[in-house]
């Protein structure tokens, strides 16, 4: 069915789960799992006096994605999934995720339906329905 999943994680609960679902799929199909967690650089500040990005909120940001894709590594060895692990920097998470399934020769995306809640998913928006409008490729949702 699908040789390689990319698997975009956010560190969210559901995000989480969507990692359980997709390695179990992974291990009875005999897919590789490509896991993937940007690092979100927003080039704008909505905050009144917030200027710039500095070294630490970007390294801060990094570490946090890092931790995100490295949940991913972990569990696939508790499904004897094969798995290789990415972070990749962008203001544009959907980009990146489109991106990377196409850099990396993926069949699929799975994913989680949202991570964000309250103000940032009204001002942000859903990057699963992102990715599901502007994927070429196969796109799984886990709600």
């Amino acid at each position: 069915m699908f040789k390689k999943i990319l698997l975009a994680t956010d560190g969210s609960e559901l995000s989480n789960k969507a990692i359980q679902s997709t390695l179990q799929f992974a291990k009875e199909h005999g897919s590789k799992v490509i896991g993937l967690s940007v690092a979100t650089i927003y080039p704008y500040y909505p905050v009144y006096g917030v200027e710039g990005i500095n070294s630490e909120f970007v390294a801060a940001i990094h570490k946090e994605a890092a931790k995100n894709v490295q949940q991913i590594a972990l569990s696939a060895v508790s499904f004897g999934v094969d798995v290789e692990i990415h972070v990749v920097e962008g203001a544009s998470p959907h980009e990146e995720i489109i991106k990377a399934a196409d850099t990396y020769h993926c069949d699929a995306i799975f994913m989680a339906s949202h991570g964000r809640k309250g103000l940032d998913k009204f001002l942000l928006g859903s990057e699963a329905q992102k990715v599901l409008v502007h994927s070429k490729l196969p796109v799984t949702i886990f709600k």
